[in-house]
């Protein structure tokens, strides 16, 4: 018997066999760990890169809803702009609103950028009669309660965004996750 341990009866094939079982059973594990963590990365990597997009939309909705201000408030003066100057704030507004109109809704992923976006696009219609160039001296309170509660929505979605990135760049569900939806329709039914 060729035993290589005087402490064992193992022979040099059984310890082969032995080792080759143990490096074996290594090789499985940090396999299997190297799947999970290239899993793992590869769904950070989508989370970040939808946090991107959902963090440059509300960057979008901010300077709409700012530029909205700045038009609302060229509406009061006497001396402006000329209508149609790129300075002008209103003309600014209508840029960012046509940049809105044209994102094409089947790159919008997600339920909260798309819903973001459509509200965004109706708030950019229905404003411009508000923010566009016509001067309005005396300033009518229902135009000025109408004109702040679109702000309120833009302010809302622009907070829906953060939010939604916030949570996939931490890796927890987002509002609207499958899982948050199928509970928020049992709560409702």
């Amino acid at each position: 018997m060729n035993n290589l341990c005087l402490l064992t009866n193992l022979t040099s094939a059984d310890v082969a066999a032995w080792a080759q079982a143990v490096v074996g059973s290594i090789a499985i594990v940090v396999g299997a760990y190297f799947v999970v963590w290239q899993v793992r990365r590869g769904r950070l990597q989508e989370c970040e890169r939808e946090a991107t997009e959902l963090l440059g939309l509300a960057r979008l909705l901010i300077h709409l809803r700012d530029g909205a201000a700045e038009a609302r408030l060229e509406k009061r003066k006497l001396e402006r702009w000329p209508h149609g100057h790129p300075a002008e704030p209103s003309t600014r507004f209508f840029e960012l609103a046509e940049a809105i109109l044209r994102v094409p809704l089947e790159n919008v992923h997600g339920d909260a950028a798309f819903e973001a976006l459509l509200n965004a696009r109706r708030v950019a219609k229905e404003i411009q009669p508000l923010v566009g160039p016509e001067p309005e001296l005396d300033v009518n309170p229902n135009f000025q309660s109408t004109y702040e509660a679109y702000v309120k929505i833009i302010d809302q979605q622009i907070e829906v965004l953060r939010k939604e990135a916030q949570a996939l760049l931490q890796g927890k569900r987002t509002i609207y996750s499958a899982e948050n939806m199928a509970v928020g329709s049992n709560n409702a039914a």
